[in-house]
C-alpha cells in the first residue's frame, strides 16, 4: 500500500511529456476539398520564441516530393498551423516539429490521401522548400503626398526686419559692464579694496591679542 502511494506520488511530481492531441486533417484521412488550413494540437502550450524560425514548423508535400504552402506557420496556444492549397490527387504527408512549454521537443507525421473531383482547382507545387517571406525589414514607400522642397513651409521674408532676441535699449556689440559709467566702477573697486584692508587689519590685530 506504502509502495502504490509513493508511485502515484512520483507520477504526479514528474512532469509528462508533451504529446499531439489532434490534427487536421486526421493521420488517415481521406479529403475531398481543400483544406485551407492545417494544423496540430499539443496537449500543452508551444513555444512561440520571437525570432527562432524553424524551432515550429510544418512542412506539406506529396508523393512526387513537392511542397505545398509559403512556409509561414502560426503559433496559437496549443496549436500550429498552416495556410495550404494541394495539388492533384493522391497521397499527402504533413511533417511537424514543434516545443512545448516544458521545452521538450515533439516531432512527427500525418498522412492523408486528397482525392478531388476531377475539375477541382489544384495548386502548383514547389521543388524546394517554403521559406516564409521576412518583410519585416522591407523598405516602406516614401508617401505619395509628402511635401517637396516647394511645398515646404515659406521662410521669411528677406526684406522682413528679423525679430531681435536681445533686451530693446542694449547694444549687442557691447560688453554688458559697458551700460555702468565708468566712474560707477572705480567706486566699487575703491570699496572692494578698503573692505580688504580693514579685514586684513581687523585680523592682524586678533592675531595680536591671542599672542
Amino acid at each position: 500500500m506504502f509502495a502504490a502511494i509513493i508511485a502515484v506520488g512520483v507520477a504526479v511530481l514528474l512532469p509528462a511529456h508533451a504529446s499531439v492531441t489532434g490534427t487536421t486533417p486526421e493521420d488517415g484521412s481521406i479529403l475531398t476539398e481543400q483544406p485551407g488550413t492545417l494544423s496540430v494540437t499539443m496537449n500543452e502550450e508551444i513555444i512561440d520564441v520571437p525570432g527562432g524560425e524553424g524551432t515550429n514548423a510544418l512542412e506539406l508535400t506529396d508523393d512526387a516530393g513537392l511542397h505545398y504552402g509559403d512556409g509561414c506557420v502560426t503559433v496559437a496556444g496549443d496549436t500550429i498551423s498552416l495556410d495550404a492549397e494541394l495539388g492533384g490527387p493522391g497521397r499527402y504527408t504533413l511533417e511537424y516539429q514543434v516545443v512545448s512549454a516544458d521545452g521538450h521537443p515533439v516531432s512527427g507525421q500525418v498522412a492523408f490521401t486528397f482525392e478531388p473531383a476531377d475539375d477541382a482547382p489544384a495548386a502548383a507545387g514547389s521543388s524546394s522548400v517554403p521559406t516564409c517571406a521576412d518583410t519585416a525589414g522591407a523598405e516602406t514607400p516614401a508617401a505619395e503626398n509628402a511635401p517637396t522642397d516647394e511645398a515646404a513651409a515659406p521662410l521669411a521674408s528677406p526684406t522682413s526686419d528679423p525679430v531681435s532676441s536681445e533686451a530693446p535699449g542694449v547694444d549687442p556689440g557691447t560688453d554688458s559692464f559697458g551700460a555702468l559709467p565708468s566712474v560707477a566702477i572705480f567706486v566699487l573697486a575703491g570699496l572692494a579694496v578698503v573692505a580688504f584692508i580693514a579685514y586684513r587689519l581687523n585680523r592682524r590685530r586678533k592675531h595680536i591679542g591671542e599672542a
